[in-house]
């Protein structure tokens, strides 16, 4: 099956044509998935995955991974990880469950699994996938169910797209170490946007640097707020000079 109508896939990168070998798979498309402290070599995955590179099989799970990408606490995500036994107490017979991914969250050593579901769908199945939980929790395996309200959440989702776009392989350095200068001769801790560019003076390169400095936990931005000139930035670590690691060497 395709998940997708042409026009929807308009707006995502990395999707290919199906042939017979991913429609077995109802395979749609992928999401790049990078350890930007290690660009020489794409973070590891599992399953069907490259490294590097997440499979997903519908419009919303393309987006449960955007949001996850720049969510500031997930470092792994693995799809389709396991397959998972429950008794299905309708028909009293035994059946299988895929979750649609496994999550690693900063801090916990434990997957996360999850299903990603449209609201209307989950709520028809709202009694199998609470048996379904109820057997991952038994055998303590942590079990969530994301629909399009916590993922299409706004200005979050609309902040995650944006930050996306500044999880790639390449970066602007003179603007990010320009940036840095600037967080790190700042009197203040907290400084808006506004007040980086123009100390900067590179313009509008200014927010992709502070983007790509969240993305690699330099900064930290209020997600729950739109991402604007207004928007205030917190430096979270030591923010790197350059010229000192050049000395160093």
């Amino acid at each position: 099956m395709i998940a997708f109508r042409p026009k929807e896939l308009q707006r995502i990168t990395g999707v290919r044509a199906a042939s017979r070998k991913t429609n077995r798979a109802s395979f749609c498309g992928v999401v790049p998935w990078f350890d930007l402290e290690n660009l020489m070599g794409a973070s590891r995955t599992d399953g069907t995955s490259f490294e590097g590179i997440i499979e997903f099989e519908s419009l919303l799970e393309h987006d449960f991974l955007v949001l996850t990408r720049s969510d500031g606490i997930t470092t792994e995500v693995r799809p389709q990880p396991r397959k998972v036994d429950w008794f299905d107490l309708r028909s009293r017979k035994w059946r299988v469950h895929i979750p649609d991914f496994a999550v690693v969250r900063r801090g916990c050593s434990r997957p996360i699994y999850v299903q990603v579901k449209p609201k209307v769908k989950a709520d028809v199945l709202a009694e199998e996938l609470g048996l379904i939980a109820d057997e991952f929790h038994r055998q303590n395996l942590p079990f969530e169910v994301w629909t399009e309200v916590e993922i299409r959440r706004q200005p979050v989702f609309g902040n995650a797209e944006l930050l996306f776009e500044h999880c790639g392989p390449r970066e602007d350095v003179e603007a990010l170490d320009r940036v840095r200068e600037v967080l790190r001769n700042a009197p203040r801790t907290v400084k808006t946007i506004a007040q980086i560019k123009e100390a900067s003076g590179i313009g509008g390169r200014t927010l992709g640097a502070v983007l790509r400095l969240h993305i690699l936990r330099e900064v930290a931005l209020d997600l729950e707020k739109p991402i604007d000139d207004r928007a205030l930035v917190r430096s979270v670590r030591v923010i790197r000079d350059p010229a000192a690691d050049q000395r160093a060497v």
